[in-house]
């Protein structure tokens, strides 16, 4: 018992510094990008991504990958875990801390414990959150979830883009709930590279 009460603490501790990482990294919606990573990136662990990206005004960055679906569901990945057991698939958001849970989904109210990123699409680390986000149709919540984050010290990121490393597309909710994810890398370096033409 006292170990499963230290191992809930923790989680909430996790929870807690997450979520003070969104707010305290995300800027206003205007500035929500999606990275496409170009073929500089080949062979690495960014291959073929597309991040969906808050940068801070202190010039560091987080996101999630986009169109990295793990393999195997919720309930294999988090088999004892009872939130999560029909939650669905699950993304590999980036290498940085694979132990947080992170989800995106839309709402038109804003809700506690989530920090809002552009039109009505919101992130946020809260399980209290997530269990009514999972109870909503997911045609109307879009609900996605991600384990760990990818991430950028200050003036990291800029200086990928200005490398080649990276184009950029202004996130809209039709790139991020509408496109077929499989093909999502594909039609996004095109219209990056349509941008340059």
């Amino acid at each position: 018992m006292r170990a499963s009460r230290a191992i809930y603490s923790l989680r909430r501790l996790v929870q807690a510094l997450a979520l003070n990482l969104l707010a305290s990294l995300c800027l206003a919606d205007d500035d929500t990008i999606l990275l496409v990573a170009t073929p500089e990136l080949a062979g690495s662990i960014f291959e073929q991504t597309v991040i969906l990206v808050a940068p801070h005004n202190s010039g560091a960055a987080m996101g999630v990958i986009l169109n990295q679906p793990m393999p195997g569901d919720s309930a294999e990945i988090y088999p004892g875990d009872a939130l999560l057991r029909d939650a669905g698939k699950i993304h590999f958001g980036g290498p940085v801390d694979p132990t947080v849970l992170l989800y995106l989904f839309r709402s038109e109210e804003p809700p506690e414990d989530a920090v809002h990123l552009f039109e009505d699409v919101y992130f946020s680390a809260s399980r209290e959150l997530l269990a009514q986000q999972i109870q909503r149709p997911r045609e109307e919540s879009g609900l996605q979830l991600f384990m760990g984050y990818s991430g950028w010290t200050i003036g990291q990121l800029q200086a990928e883009i200005l490398h080649g490393s990276w184009s950029t597309v202004k996130a809209t909710s039709s790139h991020v709930f509408g496109s077929d994810r499989d093909t999502l890398w594909q039609v996004l370096s095109g219209e990056a590279r349509d941008k340059w033409i």
